[in-house]
């Protein structure tokens, strides 16, 4: 369904080569495997240690900002799949540019991140989303149909992309975003943080999808609680973004991103189980 424009060697190469000292480290953890890797050890002691919690825990939103969350609007979140891919600056400046202007109603996105796709360049734009409020998510190390792995692989591959994101925003999980929507009993049993589908899909991955039809397709299909499925690789998704920020301002919208939705609705997320929208009104 999504295709990815980033090589994987490539992108690889570039961020051991050129990532900051503690991410290369971070990175380095993944390469030494000696039957359970050192990355699942960890996060295994790290979430088990004292608590003995594994599913269905909780989701913290302790750390999240929801003063500027008006709920006396329709609440929407947009995320954003494949990131961070060399459209993310355009996307984050169309965001920008919407928040100065409309100050009492900012919009917010969910960002889920690829670890293949972070080199030297792209990790500043996911700096820059960070700082400007965006919630940082976990879209696996590269991109792979979990349902095909073994549960030690499906581990790793989201293990990585946690500790990566740790050195951004300090969270040890990450909301989970599965790569194609794919998941199964298998899948969902390795996961340690709230998996995260939508409820929209506007198809801006499709081939020769304008930016007309993005536009449409979310604005014919909004609701209250939605998630919109987006993708942090075509001109075409910013375009249409930079169109429908001010539309569903004028119609009484905000576009948040998943842990405001949750926790200015006051409806928790839990470990381990699988959010397509939220109920409101």
């Amino acid at each position: 369904m999504k295709k990815l424009f980033c090589a994987a060697f490539s992108a690889l190469f570039l961020f051991v080569a050129f990532a900051p000292s503690g991410l290369r480290a971070a990175q380095e953890r993944t390469k030494n495997l000696a039957g359970k890797s050192e990355i699942v050890a960890a996060a295994e002691k790290e979430f088990s240690a004292g608590t003995g919690e594994k599913a269905e825990t909780v989701w913290s939103t302790a750390d999240v900002d929801v003063s500027r969350v008006d709920t006396e609007k329709k609440l929407i979140a947009f995320t954003f799949d494949d990131a961070p891919n060399y459209t993310l600056k355009k996307t984050l400046e169309v965001f920008e540019n919407f928040n100065e202007k409309n100050p009492d109603c900012p919009a917010s996105a969910t960002i889920f991140v690829n670890g293949i796709l972070v080199n030297q360049k792209t990790y500043s734009y996911l700096e820059r989303a960070h700082g400007a409020g965006f919630e940082l998510g976990n879209h696996t190390q590269s991109h792979k149909n979990l349902k095909l792995l073994p549960p030690e692989k499906i581990r790793e591959e989201i293990d990585s992309v946690d500790f990566l994101l740790r050195k951004l925003d300090g969270k040890a999980r990450h909301l989970l975003r599965v790569p194609y929507g794919n998941f199964n009993e298998k899948v969902v049993a390795q996961a340690k943080a709230p998996m995260i589908d939508w409820s929209i899909d506007p198809e801006d991955w499709k081939k020769g999808v304008s930016t007309r039809q993005i536009y449409e397709n979310v604005w014919k299909n909004k609701a209250p609680g939605a998630i919109v499925l987006m993708h942090d690789a075509y001109p075409h998704t910013a375009e249409a973004v930079q169109m429908l920020l001010p539309k569903l301002y004028e119609a009484g919208y905000q576009v948040v991103n998943v842990s405001q939705l949750s926790k200015a609705l006051g409806q928790p997320l839990l470990t381990g189980k699988v959010y397509t929208h939220f109920k409101q009104g």
